[in-house]
């Protein structure tokens, strides 16, 4: 049997066609729900849900008279159908995320630091990428899946009850699951960066608060000396707000769209360089 350096790991095979990410994101996963910290959200956003859909059915769907009223003036009063669609991904929703994904991202890497699991997993055919890769695929498919039955749910009720011209507009998918798809990967960015620079899963917690808290208090400080509501691409909360309202089209969006999309790419590269610095093979020593 060989004998290898105690300070590293042996040198990884990478022969192997099979991906590694799959199985990192199973074990990851399954640490998740028997922590029962999915669970807990779970419920959380059911209950959100549960509120949302019956808001719309009673305010839009119940009376018939009303609906009527709304089929006949959807053409003219495009700007307030819009905030509609785009209140589906509400502010109260998007809190909840961001303090579920700080809660569980913040953990995703600091956890394997805190108990050097890193050196373990890049002694077997699993490069520094790949492991980045299979964190990357839970901290944003987690929040992702938690979006998506806010837009579908509603969207088919909508359809079910009042057809085509119903109060949420049968292309709303088009353009709330890109929302989504981007507000995902605002947060988890910010979280996974913050789980990277820790040492610990409460400091990776904290270091996501810090970061959320400390970036919104700076955004709004500019925002309210500069008067200019571009600085307000700064914090990543009024990001993740704005995006649904930007590509519905209203106009309430407290972020411009060309604040947001530099906004948006800075964030996403200067974190997942972040994230790629503390999580290569010379931090897992031993």
């Amino acid at each position: 049997m060989p004998i290898y350096s105690p300070a590293l790991p042996p040198s990884p095979n990478f022969s192997k066609d099979r991906s590694p990410i799959p199985a990192l994101v199973r074990f990851d996963l399954g640490r998740i729900w028997r922590n029962k910290i999915g669970q807990f959200f779970g419920i959380v956003f059911i209950g959100i849900l549960a509120v949302q859909l019956a808001v719309i059915y009673t305010k839009y769907l119940l009376d018939a008279s009303a609906l009527e009223q709304a089929k006949g003036l959807a053409g003219r009063l495009l700007p307030e159908q819009a905030a509609l669609q785009a209140s589906l991904l509400h502010g109260s929703m998007l809190f909840f995320l961001w303090f579920q994904s700080a809660w569980i991202n913040g953990a995703l890497v600091s956890r394997d630091t805190l108990y050097r699991v890193r050196p373990l997993i890049y002694a077997h055919p699993v490069r520094p990428m790949e492991y980045l890769a299979a964190k990357a695929v839970i901290a944003i498919g987690i929040p992702f899946c938690f979006q998506l039955p806010f837009i579908i749910l509603p969207w088919l009720l909508s359809l079910l009850l009042a057809g085509m011209g119903g109060p949420i507009w049968p292309t709303a998918p088009l353009y709330l699951v890109p929302a989504a798809a981007l507000n995902s990967m605002v947060i988890a960015s910010v979280t996974l960066g913050a789980s990277s620079l820790a040492g610990t899963p409460k400091t990776g917690m904290a270091w996501s608060f810090g970061l959320i808290f400390g970036l919104s208090a700076v955004g709004g400080i500019l925002f309210a000396i500069l008067h200019n509501s571009s600085w307000m691409a700064i914090n990543p909360a009024a990001l993740t707000e704005s995006w649904p309202k930007l590509l519905c089209g209203a106009n309430n969006a407290s972020v411009p769209l060309t604040p947001s999309i530099i906004a948006t790419a800075v964030n996403i590269c200067l974190w997942a360089y972040v994230s790629w610095l503390r999580t290569r093979p010379s931090e897992a020593v031993i």
